[in-house]
């Protein structure tokens, strides 16, 4: 394997992994704001798509940084690993109440976001990361 695709491996789990800690803090918050407060199920629904949103765009920010390489490819497969990984975890622990095509659905948007989300971010002027890079 050479050392460039090694670097990019490397970044996607980076990213990956802050997206998973930040979407593990986040549901610690929302758990603490759930015990103090009456939430609905309408808005437990929207906090976690808002949590797996910005889980995903942190993701992909540490994965490619500004002026990154690779962005569109990178974002995806961040997010497409991030998605996949928490319907993983979902049904592991014993969640079974989902729709295929629903989950299907999320995980092809999220690849969405991500993609975008790469290739906004491999378009700006590179960081001082990136900079030393290239």
């Amino acid at each position: 394997m050479g050392k460039r695709r090694g670097q990019a491996i490397g970044s996607m789990l980076k990213g990956l992994l802050c997206a998973v800690a930040l979407t593990l803090l986040l549901m610690v918050g929302v758990a603490a704001l759930a015990l103090g407060v009456r939430i609905s199920d309408g808005t437990l629904t929207a906090l976690n798509q808002v949590m797996k949103l910005l889980s995903i765009l942190l993701g992909v920010t540490v994965a490619v940084g500004r002026g990154g390489q690779r962005g569109f490819l990178t974002g995806m497969t961040v997010a497409m690993l991030y998605m996949t990984l928490g319907y993983g975890c979902y049904v592991a622990l014993g969640g079974n109440a989902f729709v295929v095509a629903q989950m299907l659905g999320e995980i092809l948007i999220g690849a969405a976001l991500g993609a975008t989300a790469g290739a906004v971010l491999s378009n700006l002027p590179a960081g001082r990361r990136n900079r030393a890079i290239q």
